[in-house]
């Protein structure tokens, strides 16, 4: 049981470690071209693992700012993790709550992709399979985070070597498979619909949390229409 587990979480994050390599190799870039020494870059990426939030912190270091306005960045680009956890309860609900406290550390958006989608697929949800997922999947964001730190005086521009696609590349990898029905397609055809106006509009920040809501609002409307008409 707990080999099947093993390959399980070894089969879905090997994919997301491929993905975070030139990821964090873009932020371990980013990070000493912001005055970040390689080895705090590399520490963010063990201890705080936040993609999108590690960026935004190295990005503004770099501008000057204050540690309040960081961390008030990076708590409205990572309230989308409300609604992740609350989508994750009903596959952890036989996890012991500590081990919950612990695994939450590792859900980003990649990460909480695949754990979904092997939910959805009738497959069994251990911890061995949770835990082998988010530590290869890990372990690929911080050693591209330090090969980018150690040679980030080597390179001017990530953009010229496209790894600033990989995350929505690999993000686009694992939402295609997700999409099932008609319900799901349009759920995420609005979406992306919602957040690039929202972004059009100024609301980069809140872009994702706000067209979650309003998306989800639409599949429950379609949901709730569809059982009217039976």
């Amino acid at each position: 049981m707990k080999n099947a587990s093993f390959y399980a979480g070894l089969k879905l994050g090997l994919p997301i470690m491929i993905g975070y390599i030139p990821l964090g190799f873009a932020f371990g870039v980013l990070a000493v071209k912001s005055g970040i020494s390689a080895f705090w870059a590399t520490m963010l990426s063990i201890f705080v693992f936040a993609g999108a939030g590690q960026f935004i912190a190295a990005s503004m270091l770099g501008a000057g700012a204050s540690i309040l306005s960081i961390g008030a960045a990076n708590f409205l680009v990572n309230l989308r993790h409300v609604l992740m956890s609350a989508a994750l309860v009903t596959p952890w609900k036989h996890i012991p709550f500590s081990w919950k406290m612990f695994l939450s550390f590792f859900q980003t958006d990649e990460i909480f992709a695949a754990n979904i989608s092997h939910y959805k697929q009738g497959n069994e949800v251990t911890i061995c399979q949770i835990l082998t997922l988010a530590l290869v999947a890990h372990s690929g964001w911080i050693i591209g985070t330090f090969l980018g730190a150690v040679s980030g005086g080597l390179i001017t521009n990530v953009e010229v070597w496209g790894l600033d696609f990989a995350l929505p590349a690999m993000f686009t990898a694992l939402l295609v498979p997700l999409l099932i029905d008609k319900l799901q397609i349009i759920v995420c055809l609005a979406a992306t619909v919602f957040s690039l106006c929202f972004m059009q509009f100024g609301f980069e920040r809140w872009s994702i949390i706000l067209a979650t809501l309003l998306s989800a609002s639409v599949g429950l409307w379609i949901t709730l229409q569809h059982e009217k008409s039976k």
